[in-house]
């Protein structure tokens, strides 16, 4: 019996660390692009394949790179960031992103910014065809990119803004309802924990 107490605790414990590491981060904020439109499909690959283009200016503090490239189960893509011979920074995402328009890969933070800097994506082998998003240029396909960094709120400061853009478009609607919803899941919790001590007695 104490040993199942114990258990439950250091869960819930864990949980509570968890979560309030999580919601202490800031969501990352969109700081510039290579200056190629969106959301228009230009081809397709199967990966295994590497491509570079101008990344245009990369700001710093940098943390991520979004590529626009779609897939319902996409490959491991690595990106490298170069000023001239000197890579800046470097990263990759594994296996298994997919259903956005684009896949956000996490990188080395820019130290500094970065003008006229050069990319080269490195797309792994690929189950199903990979949509290329970006505009046809002289050299042929260009992908967007969009650079990211960490943003300055936090996301338990941004909670009242997503509970009401998540609580829009449903029937019953409101900011109420997603916090109903984390009631829901709180007081399950706290049946099931009442539910295995009372059997293991």
């Amino acid at each position: 019996m104490l040993r199942v107490r114990l258990a439950l605790a250091a869960g819930l414990a864990a949980t509570l660390v968890t979560l309030g590491l999580v919601l202490s981060r800031s969501p990352p904020a969109l700081v510039g692009d290579n200056g190629i439109p969106p959301g228009r499909r230009v081809s397709s690959t199967l990966g295994d394949e590497v491509r570079c283009q101008s990344g245009g200016t990369v700001p710093r503090g940098t943390v991520a790179i979004r590529v626009s490239l779609a897939a319902n189960a996409g490959p491991e893509v690595s990106v490298r960031v170069s000023s001239g011979s000197k890579v800046m920074s470097e990263g990759e995402r594994d296996a298994g992103w997919g259903t956005d328009e684009t896949v956000t890969v996490p990188v080395r933070r820019v130290s500094e910014t970065i003008r006229d800097g050069h990319v080269c994506l490195a797309i792994g082998p690929a189950a199903e065809p990979i949509q290329v998003n970006g505009a046809l240029g002289p050299s042929g396909v260009l992908l967007r990119m969009e650079y990211l960094r960490r943003g300055s709120r936090s996301w338990l400061s941004l909670a009242g803004a997503i509970a009401r853009s998540m609580g829009i478009g449903h029937a019953p609607g409101g900011t109420w309802v997603v916090f109903l919803l984390i009631a829901v899941m709180v007081a399950i919790y706290v049946l099931a924990a009442c539910v295995l001590l009372v059997k293991v007695r």
